[in-house]
């Protein structure tokens, strides 16, 4: 979560054009694919990293972001941005940083950039009204620290219809007054387009299967057929799942 995030931030800038006008809450995502022989070495540096913008946050007061970490050793970074301006200024942030530190911001982004095999970025946007959430939730998601995520790569030209598919799993879950919420992303700016992925917070991940068992058996066969049509309309389906870790974060100020 380096050198390299204030260069995507402008580049995605560029590109993401059409998401702000709709007045969803936007979200760089930034990961970072680390070879597995140095993980010790990447997580010191990003410590390090950490430790670089609390002391200087005065200057970067415009970033923060949350750490995620799955077992592939694939650590995702996301920040929050608002608008165009808003990505600018965490840009300038950056650039504010690197003056301060001088030669050991450079020497950080060198040694924290040996252990990373393949960086990618994307840029989603969050849609509170294709989510579920719950009147009573089961678990609160400030408490959550595992998270899942099942990815539905959609099929060109076919938006419209996961978006009306999406309210159709919404009001189901209504229907059945479910206490497991989830929230829905929109893919705004990446390399696969269009998408959407759909997150679930739990504690653990025996918390996370215990749940969706609970939830499938409730949702039954009304679920069992949006499902079908959801697959019916996705070009490739991932899953990932990650914990998050405050400790290689900077989370934006309550």
């Amino acid at each position: 979560m380096r050198g390299t995030f204030g260069v995507a931030l402008v580049s995605l800038a560029v590109t993401a054009g059409s998401a702000w006008a709709q007045g969803h809450p936007m979200y760089v995502v930034h990961q970072e694919y680390v070879k597995p022989s140095m993980v010790q070495q990447y997580e010191g540096t990003q410590k390090e990293f950490v430790a670089m913008i609390t002391k200087n946050k005065a200057a970067m007061p415009h970033f923060s972001f949350a750490a995620l970490v799955s077992d592939d050793f694939v650590y995702t970074y996301v920040a929050p941005v608002p608008n165009y301006a808003g990505m600018d200024a965490i840009t300038q942030d950056f650039g504010a940083l690197a003056q301060k530190e001088g030669a050991g911001f450079a020497d950080l982004m060198k040694r924290g950039g040996a252990p990373t095999e393949l960086v990618r970025e994307s840029v989603v946007s969050f849609w509170p009204e294709l989510s579920y959430s719950p009147a009573a939730p089961r678990l609160r998601f400030e408490d959550a620290r595992y998270f899942h995520y099942d990815i539905y790569h959609v099929m060109p030209g076919r938006d419209g219809d996961a978006e009306a598919l999406a309210r159709e799993f919404v009001a189901l879950f209504k229907s059945k007054n479910l206490p497991n919420g989830y929230r829905l992303f929109k893919a705004e700016m990446g390399p696969e387009l269009p998408g959407m992925v759909v997150e679930v917070a739990a504690k653990d991940p025996a918390d996370y299967y215990t749940q969706q068992v609970a939830d499938r058996t409730a949702l039954g066969a009304e679920g069992q057929a949006l499902f079908a049509k959801a697959f019916a309309l996705t070009r490739r389906f991932e899953t990932r799942s990650a914990w998050l870790r405050p400790d290689l974060s900077v989370m934006p100020a309550k």
